[in-house]
C-alpha cells in the first residue's frame, strides 16, 4: 500500500485520530471524552536518531509513533530497542531542567525543528475537553504534568506498521518482534507499549492493535473531571431535543420506532443519536436548536452509495428534488480515497418510511 515510510509517516502526521481509533478504550468514535493528538512534527532528532512522528495532548503526555513496513528488514530486531530509545532520549535530553527553564529548553528544541510551539497550544487549547474550562489554569497544570511525564517516562509508544507493494504482511518478523517484546516488557514501567497495524479495508483507513504492555497514563485532574461525566452535554441535547416542534419530534419518535424493527438502535450522544445494527453505521442524528438532520459520513469509494453520489443518482433515487433538503460534501486527503458525506434535512421525504429507505441506503455497504 505504501510504496514509501514517508508516505505513511505523512498520513499520520495529518490524521493522528488513524492511531487512536485503534486503541478501544480511547477511540474517538467510541469515547467522546478521548483528548485529541496535536502533532508536533515528523522526524523529530534525538540522540539515538529521528522519531517518525511526535505527538502531544492536553495531559501533556507524548506519543512516541515509529513507522514501519513489513517490507523493512529491521522489523525483526532493530524496531523494538529503536522506538524505546527515543523516549529515553528525550527523558535524558530535559532531566537536567525544571521549572521555566524546561520550558525554555523544551520549546528552543521543536523551534530548531521548525515547530512553534504558540501554535501548539493554541490547537491543544481547541480541544473541546477544554470548552468552558480556565485556560489558564489548565496551561499551568499542563506545563508541570509535561515536565513530570518526560522526566518519569510517562508517554506512550506506537510501532505502526503497514503493508507494502512488496509485502502486505511479515508473519515471522512479526512474530519474532512480539515474542522479544513480550520477554522484555514484563517488568513494571510507566509508558504504554502498542504494536499496531494500519491498512486500508474496505476503502477505510483501519488500525488495530497486534501486541500491547499496556500502562495507566495519568490524565491532570482539570480534564479528567471534566473527560468522566458527559451527562450535562447530554441532557443539554435533551433539552434542544424537548424544544423541536412537535411534528418533527413526532416523526423522530417514528423513526427510531421502525429502525427498531430492523435491529437498528439509535444511541444517545452529546450531539444527538448514532445508529447501530450490531456496529457503526456511520449515521449520526444531529439534534440542533430548531431542526434536526441526519448525516452519514465517512463514504468510501468501494460502497455503492459512493458510486450513486458520483453518479448524481442518489438524489432521484430518494425522490430528492430540492438541493436545499439533502447537502452532498467531499472530503479529500492526499493519501486517503475520495469520502463523501450525506446531509438529509426533516421533511425531505414526508414520510418516516422515506426516512428507513434513507438510513438503509446510505449503511455501510448498501446494496
Amino acid at each position: 500500500m505504501f510504496a514509501k515510510e514517508s508516505d505513511l509517516q505523512e498520513l499520520v502526521h495529518q490524521n493522528p485520530d488513524l492511531i487512536l481509533s485503534g486503541i478501544p478504550e480511547i477511540s474517538p468514535t467510541l469515547c467522546c471524552d478521548t483528548p485529541q493528538l496535536v502533532s508536533l512534527g515528523r522526524e523529530l532528532p534525538l540522540a539515538s536518531g529521528a522519531v517518525d512522528n511526535l505527538y502531544v495532548d492536553i495531559n501533556g503526555v507524548l506519543t512516541f509513533v515509529e513507522c514501519k513496513r513489513y517490507c523493512d528488514g529491521r522489523l525483526k530486531r532493530e524496531v523494538y530497542p529503536q522506538a524505546l530509545n527515543y523516549a529515553s532520549d528525550m527523558q535524558n535530553q530535559f532531566v537536567h531542567y525544571q521549572g521555566q527553564e524546561f520550558i525554555s529548553a523544551f520549546t528552543g528544541y521543536l523551534h530548531k525543528a521548525g515547530i512553534i510551539w504558540e501554535d501548539v497550544v493554541g490547537r491543544l487549547a481547541d480541544d473541546k475537553l477544554l470548552s468552558g474550562k480556565r485556560l489558564d489554569d489548565w496551561k499551568r497544570q499542563f506545563y508541570s504534568r509535561l515536565e513530570y511525564n518526560i522526566k518519569a517516562g510517562i508517554c506512550r509508544v506506537v510501532i505502526l506498521c503497514s503493508p507494502a507493494p512488496s509485502n502486505n504482511f511479515n508473519a515471522q518478523a512479526i512474530r519474532n518482534l512480539m515474542q522479544l517484546m513480550s520477554f522484555s516488557e514484563r517488568t513494571a514501567r510507566q509508558y504504554d507499549f502498542l504494536l499496531m497495524d494500519l491498512r486500508q479495508s474496505a476503502g477505510e483507513m483501519i488500525s488495530k492493535i497486534i501486541w500491547r504492555s499496556y500502562a495507566y497514563l495519568p490524565q491532570i485532574p482539570l480534564i479528567a473531571e471534566a473527560s468522566r461525566d458527559s451527562s450535562a452535554s447530554v441532557e443539554a441535547m435533551r433539552a434542544r431535543f424537548d424544544a423541536l416542534e412537535a411534528e418533527q419530534r413526532e416523526m423522530l419518535d417514528s423513526l427510531f420506532e421502525e429502525l427498531s424493527k430492523r435491529d437498528i438502535t439509535a444511541r444517545e450522544n452529546t450531539l444527538g443519536f448514532a445508529l447501530y445494527k450490531s456496529t457503526s453505521m456511520y449515521i449520526q442524528i444531529f439534534i440542533n436548536p430548531d431542526t434536526w438532520t441526519l448525516v452519514r459520513h465517512q463514504i468510501h469509494s468501494s460502497e455503492s452509495t459512493y458510486q450513486h453520489i458520483e453518479s448524481g443518482k442518489l438524489e432521484g433515487l430518494l425522490g430528492i428534488h430540492d438541493s436545499k433538503k439533502v447537502k452532498i460534501e467531499s472530503k479529500k486527503s492526499s493519501l486517503s480515497p475520495k469520502m463523501y458525506q450525506v446531509t438529509i434535512f426533516p421533511f425531505t421525504f414526508g414520510a418516516v418510511s422515506k426516512f428507513v429507505e434513507a438510513v438503509e441506503m446510505l449503511s455501510v455497504d448498501a446494496d
